[in-house]
């Protein structure tokens, strides 16, 4: 996903001279909440964090965007290989790479309103392996476990609204639903709201 998003941004920034003058391109810091649970409902993931996206207009109502953000993971349940979210809490050292795809149906001087499909992909630090202690084993430890990097795809489509605030800043708000690959059927949204600069 690494190699795909910086594919993304080369081609981005070499088109990036002939915007210069018409303002095509984006640079956008947002506030994210990623919140997805499991069918049970017995298994919630909430994240917060920040967003960094280059986006640029490749036509009049059509835009591509690539980025990257991090943020603080928590969790209840387990995942699909039953870890439980709660362990290790402050360790999870959650990032994630991103590509979306957007149209605007609505432009007006002042805001536009469109819809968009994402790529996601995130990742967390999670237990790669257990290790079961008991009685008369080294440390009497019942778990040892090992941290390794889980990675996880998804694909997300939503709404999005842009609110144009002066001639090089606005304000865009995302909402996003989709289904993350994590064993089995998780449900999953992705709300995000910041301010960019065209130029």
């Amino acid at each position: 996903m690494k190699k795909i998003v910086l594919v993304v941004c080369v081609f981005l920034m070499v088109e990036l001279v002939h915007a210069q003058h018409e303002k095509q391109n984006g640079l956008e810091i947002s506030a994210f909440r990623n919140a997805g649970n499991s069918p049970d409902l017995e298994s919630t993931m909430l994240i917060h964090g920040i967003n960094v996206t280059y986006s640029r207009y490749i036509f009049k109502r059509w835009n591509i965007g690539a980025g990257f953000g991090f943020g603080d993971f928590n969790g209840r349940g387990f995942n699909g290989l039953l870890e439980g979210f709660y362990e290790f809490s402050d360790k999870r050292n959650y990032t994630h790479y991103h590509i979306r795809l957007g149209f605007e149906p609505i432009q007006k001087e002042k805001f536009a309103l469109g819809i968009q499909g994402e790529f996601l992909r995130f990742s967390y630090n999670g237990i790669s392996e257990i290790i079961i202690g008991g009685p008369g084993l080294p440390g009497d430890d019942p778990r040892r476990v090992t941290l390794g990097r889980a990675h996880v795809s998804g694909g997300f489509f939503g709404p999005y609204g842009i609110f144009n605030i002066s001639e090089s800043f606005f304000l865009r708000g995302n909402y996003l639903i989709g289904v993350p690959v994590l064993n089995y059927d998780w449900r999953w949204t992705n709300i995000s709201f910041g301010v960019g600069y065209m130029f």
